[in-house]
Formats: structure tokens, C-alpha cells, sequence
């Protein structure tokens, strides 16, 4: 039997996630190399990604994530039982 389904990867709301964290400090983001990032550093790459207009953070590689509010489009794949 076929079966036809979609992966669709998590996304982080920018917006949200800055109002759920305020006053407290954002210790869950890692850099490539899994280091732990500073709260600071989290902040700063937040600026820096909400001054090009992006709305989304992808929590996973994404082909054809929009960062401008889409998040992942959606990857169908055929899956055989």
C-alpha cells in the first residue's frame, strides 16, 4: 500500500518568541558547532534578522523555508507500508 505525506519543519515566531522572553534571558541557541550562544549574542542576531524583515527563525535545515512569515513550505514524500 501507498501512502502520500508531508514533512513540515518547526519555526520560532521572532515576535513571540522576544515577548515570551522578556526579562529573561535566551539560553537554547547554538552556534554551528553546538556551542551555546550568550544571551547577548541571541539578542543581537535577532536585530540583525528583524532589520531585513525576517519573521520566522527555522528550527531545522529547510529547503525553501520563508523567513518573511511561509516558514516551510511543506516536503512531500511517498511513503510505502
Amino acid at each position: 500500500m501507498n501512502t502520500k505525506s508531508t514533512t513540515h519543519h518547526l519555526c520560532t515566531n521572532i515576535a513571540g518568541l522576544l515577548r515570551n522572553m522578556k526579562g529573561k534571558k535566551i539560553t537554547f541557541f547554538e552556534d554551528e558547532n553546538g556551542v551555546a550562544i550568550t544571551d547577548k549574542q541571541v539578542r543581537k542576531n535577532i536585530a540583525e534578522l528583524q532589520s531585513k524583515g525576517h519573521k520566522l527563525i527555522g528550527s531545522d535545515d529547510c529547503e525553501g523555508f520563508d523567513p518573511f512569515g511561509g516558514g516551510c513550505p511543506g516536503h512531500p514524500h511517498k511513503n510505502e507500508k
